[in-house]
């Protein structure tokens, strides 16, 4: 059901990655739908606390008694939550029911900064009665059911392009962004890929992923690089297969499908192994993994236990 009326969007966050964000949503047009700013640190939480010593690690046992005094209460329809330390994500759910928040938007974009309870956080919420949503990476996501949480990624999410190429010359001709990620790197990337030659597609593909992180731009990726957990590599795939997709190239769930033709039956670990490690299709083998997903729930092909095979 689509909102009659634009919601009013309270915002708590931590450092230079929610700082970014919210300077690419006022971008978006989505400033002026904020009716709160946090920003909120751990040493609030041990300024308020002086007599509890490691009080950090006592959040969990009581979270409500954490809410900080200096947290301005608004009411709001969405809270959005950017980069906070991971032993305060255990609050999010007291404060979201002190500001009568209707949704909770909490991306996971830094694995060290992932809350070691996050499945009692989203049993809080889900006890509240509060929908939420904790997209990892932030711009994997590209809808929700909850339609406080869909308003952000009708601006921001997974990027879209409109991209028009020179086959003569085999040059990108012109690209325009018709959708920026949540952080403003597709906005940023867009304007290096002018002009610039896709007839090595590695070299291609190098280029989109180093502008993708390069720090000199406007706005970059800001998500981890844990080796365990390649998160910034996973949002560099999901940029790459968006501009990818606009030049009519194949893309990974072309490569899968293509795969899984030549060797029916072919096991997911031997596939991901394949395309992420041998023929180097994309960065992050989570990138496999969520495109075989999208693959079988679009009936494209069928999961057999751990082997795959084409509908």
């Amino acid at each position: 059901m689509a909102l009659e009326n634009e919601p009013r969007i309270y915002i708590i966050y931590s450092g230079p990655f929610g700082e970014q964000l919210i300077d690419n949503f006022a971008v978006h047009g989505i400033g002026d739908k904020i009716v709160g700013l946090y920003e909120f640190e751990p040493e609030i939480i041990e300024e308020e606390h002086p007599s509890e010593p490691d009080v950090l690690k006592k959040i969990w046992d009581n979270p409500s008694k954490y809410v900080p005094k200096n947290l301005p209460i608004m009411e709001c329809d969405l809270l959005i939550v950017l980069g906070i330390h991971p032993l305060l994500g255990d609050i999010i759910p007291s404060i979201a029911e002190k500001l009568n928040a209707k949704a909770v938007l909490y991306p996971l974009d830094d694995s060290d900064r992932i809350p070691e309870g996050l499945k009692t956080i989203k049993d809080d919420l889900e006890a509240l009665g509060i929908p939420h949503e904790f997209p990892k990476p932030f711009c994997v996501m590209d809808e929700s059911e909850t339609e406080y949480i869909n308003y952000i990624f009708k601006e921001v999410g997974v990027p879209k392009f409109n991209i028009k190429l020179d086959e003569d010359r085999q040059i990108i001709k012109e690209i325009e962004v018709v959708k920026d990620t949540p952080c403003g790197s597709a906005e940023s990337v867009s304007k290096k890929l002018a002009y610039f030659s896709y007839s090595d597609m590695k070299a291609l593909r190098e280029k989109i992923t180093t502008e993708h992180e390069n720090e000199e731009n406007e706005n970059y990726c800001l998500a981890s690089m844990d080796p365990l957990e390649p998160l910034m590599q996973e949002a560099g795939d999901i940029l790459v297969e968006s501009i990818y997709e606009a030049c009519g190239f194949p893309t990974i769930g072309d490569h899968i499908i293509e795969q899984i033709k030549l060797e029916e039956g072919i096991s997911i670990k031997d596939l991901t192994n394949l395309l992420a490690y041998e023929l180097k299709a994309c960065d992050a083998p989570r990138t496999i993994e969520r495109k075989i997903d999208e693959l079988v729930s679009e009936g494209k092909i069928i999961r057999n236990g751990s082997n795959l095979s084409i509908a």
